[in-house]
Formats: structure tokens, C-alpha cells, sequence
């Protein structure tokens, strides 16, 4: 009896459901996206504490390696629309550098069509995202290397019809300092993933925990993560620009005696274009600013782009310039061409500069509508670090497997 009874409730839940929504129109949609590549590193051996048997500070390290593994954009999710209300609900897999966080929120946000523009409140990426279409490293997209990308975030965004909007965001503030080193970031700005972005210590709403600890950093935060910008179109071009800025307070204290107490100001310039010359399509993208590391706590974000403070007591500001461009050909309604190519340079005037290049060359063939196969070759290269120090170069030959429904 209960069986049936839950059977009865279950269907009267459809049913109920399915009543209401005669009105709401639901589209559903979701890509599958593998990749498939050889990959060919080279590192620099830098000793911490070097012994007889530690390689020479500078020796070049190599390996190689072949991947095949689901990227961390494959999705699933649907759009709806009930009159002048919309929204969009999608989830993602998990990210194969950190399989244990599970799948993951990728967008979820309402919309409200007001007439003379649009209101957006919920989860979604940062407006100043150009990517292009580098498909390395789950369609990386030169994500930190000339690329803005810099995850999602909840906002508050309104966008007028005439393009011009404006985005609330939730802020980041990075890390605790390390305990020892020097010429090291001792102010928010780690680089790891598990930290970065999710460091918000005690309620949603306090950044700092509320009980006395000996050893305490706090970070004092004043405004949203501010985002003024432009969306328009003249002829054959397509563009986009505008600003963006944050600022926040961090103090380091030992017993309640201050260690050290830092404003952080950050302020980004970005402008990004797209050329529509048939068979020929140019993209362009720029930016510079002040501490854009910390602005976007994004864990792609170079060291050299986030404020920096050593064990001297030595501050400076980060100054970031960096862009790219690429060229695509169409050669039929099957076969797509791109080449692109990214620079990337953050200099505090108090260490090296830090510097960082990417370039690429694809051909995408659409082997049927709901199935497209990108062989790529892809080159990384982090160049130099804020220490002077070589970094990683990677060589990416092979290719992404996608799948649309």
C-alpha cells in the first residue's frame, strides 16, 4: 500500500509540475568534450637547498606524456523562459586537475527583460571574458596567458539595450601569508585552487573568523568587485570595452600587535574587438592594470600580477599589460581554421618581471551537426618568473573530441 501510495504522489508531482509549466518554454543542452594529447615539457631545476646530488639551479628537467581525459567543460543544462523573465541553470564536470571537488556550478542566474534593458542576478562569469579558441588544457582559451578568465561569481548586473552595463561581483581576497621565504607574496594571492576563491573564514558574510587567535591575518573588505563596460557593434565589427576595480585592507597581527597593516587597490582596462570579414574573422584582445591578480583571484593569474610585500618589508603594486590576437578562415560550413598567438607581462619594479607568451593553430571539423573533432598544437610558455627564474615550456599536439546535444 505505502508503494502505491508513493507511486500516486509521485505521479500527482509530475502532473503538477507539468500544469504550471504549459507556460514556461525549457530548452535543454549539453556538449561531452574529451581530449586527446602529447605533450612535451621542459622545467628548470631550482633548489631550494641545494646537495651534491641536486641538478644545478637553471638545468633543464623534460617529460612526456599522452592524456585522454573528459575536460572539465563538458555540461549539461537548460534555459528557460516564462514572458519577461528567463534563466539559465548548468552544471559541469568535474575538473580533471581536482576530480575530488566533484561536478561543478558553471552557471545559474535569472534575468528580468525591464524594457530598456536587462537585470541579471545569480552565478556567472566575469563580462570582461574575451577567450579565444585555443582548445588546450579544456578549451583553455589562453586563460592566463592573455586571457582575463577568471572563474564564475555571483552578481548583480544590468545591462541597458544600448550595451552599456554594469556588474557587481563578489570579491576574492586570496590567502593567508607563508610562514617563511623571501621575496615571496606575503599578502593575498595564492595560487592554489583549493585556497583561492574559497577562503572565506567563518559565515558567508565575514571574511575573517570571530574568535581571538594568537597569529591573525584579516582582511577588511569595503565594495563589490566593480565592473563599468560597453557592448556594441558598428558594421563588421563587434567590441567591447570597459573598467574595472576592487580595493580591500589587509592586516597580519602576532597577539594583537601588527605585523604589517596594506591597502590593496585594483583596477583593470580592458578592450576586445571582433572582425567579420568573410571567409576571414580577426579577434583582438587587450588590457592593462594595477594588481589584477588580486582583483580576480583567479588561480590562472600570474604571481607577478598580484601585490607584493617581502619578508623586508618591501611593498609594491603590480602592473599588468597583456593580450592577443587570432585569425580564423572558413574554408566551407565544415572546416573552421584558427591561429592565434598571446603575451602576457607583470612587473612590480621591486623583482624581475613577470612574463608569460601562448600560441596555437586548430582546424575544426564539423563531422556531423552534433559532432565536431579540433586536432590542435598548442605552445605554453611561462618564460620568466617574478624571481628571474626560467619556467615551464609545453609543447601540446593532439586534439578535442565534442559531442552537442
Amino acid at each position: 500500500m505505502k508503494k502505491q501510495l508513493l507511486s500516486a504522489s509521485l505521479i500527482a508531482a509530475a502532473l503538477a509540475m507539468t500544469t504550471p509549466a504549459l507556460a514556461l518554454e525549457v530548452t535543454p543542452y549539453g556538449a561531452v568534450r574529451v581530449g586527446t594529447w602529447y605533450t612535451a615539457s621542459t622545467y628548470y631545476a631550482y633548489p631550494g637547498s641545494a646537495t651534491a646530488t641536486s641538478p644545478a639551479r637553471g638545468t633543464a628537467q623534460h617529460d612526456g606524456d599522452f592524456s585522454l581525459d573528459l575536460q572539465g567543460d563538458s555540461l549539461f543544462g537548460f534555459r528557460a523562459k516564462e514572458g519577461e523573465f528567463s534563466g539559465v541553470a548548468e552544471i559541469g564536470a568535474y575538473n580533471p586537475k581536482n576530480r575530488s571537488a566533484g561536478l561543478e556550478l558553471r552557471l545559474l542566474f535569472g534575468e528580468w527583460d525591464f524594457g530598456g534593458g536587462k537585470l541579471r542576478v545569480g552565478y556567472a562569469p566575469s563580462p570582461y571574458v574575451f577567450r579565444s579558441e585555443q582548445t588546450f588544457d579544456s578549451d583553455g582559451g589562453f586563460n592566463g596567458y592573455g586571457s582575463l578568465w577568471d572563474g564564475r561569481w555571483a552578481q548583480i548586473k544590468v545591462t541597458a539595450n544600448n550595451g552599456l552595463y554594469l556588474a557587481l561581483m563578489k570579491q576574492g581576497t586570496g590567502t593567508a601569508p607563508p610562514a617563511t621565504g623571501n621575496d615571496l607574496i606575503v599578502v593575498p594571492g595564492s595560487t592554489t585552487a583549493a585556497v583561492n576563491g574559497n577562503n572565506w573564514n567563518g559565515t558567508a558574510f565575514t571574511n575573517t573568523a570571530t574568535q581571538y587567535a594568537a597569529t591573525n591575518t584579516n582582511y577588511d573588505t569595503f565594495m563589490p568587485k566593480t565592473i563599468l563596460g560597453y557592448e556594441g557593434k558598428s558594421g563588421v565589427v563587434s567590441y567591447g570595452g570597459g573598467v574595472a576595480g576592487n580595493f580591500f585592507k589587509v592586516t597580519s597581527s602576532t597577539n594583537d600587535a601588527v605585523a604589517y597593516q596594506d591597502e590593496i587597490y585594483s583596477y583593470l582596462a580592458f578592450a576586445h574587438c571582433k572582425i567579420d570579414l568573410a571567409p576571414v574573422e580577426i579577434k583582438l584582445n587587450a588590457y592593462s592594470g594595477q594588481n589584477i591578480g588580486n582583483l580576480m583571484s583567479n588561480p590562472g593569474a600570474a604571481n607577478g600580477s598580484l601585490y607584493f610585500r617581502n619578508n623586508a618589508g618591501q611593498t609594491a603594486n603590480a602592473y599588468t599589460y597583456g593580450g592577443w590576437a587570432q585569425v580564423g578562415y572558413l574554408m566551407n560550413e565544415k572546416v573552421k581554421m584558427f591561429a592565434g598567438a598571446s603575451y602576457e607581462s607583470n612587473d612590480t619594479h621591486l623583482t624581475s618581471a613577470d612574463e608569460r607568451m601562448a600560441a596555437f593553430a586548430n582546424v575544426q571539423f564539423a563531422v556531423t551537426k552534433n559532432l565536431k573533432i579540433v586536432p590542435e598544437f598548442s605552445f605554453l610558455n611561462d618564460m620568466t618568473n617574478r624571481l628571474g627564474q626560467k619556467e615551464p615550456r609545453i609543447y601540446a599536439a593532439g586534439a578535442k573530441w565534442e559531442m552537442t546535444f
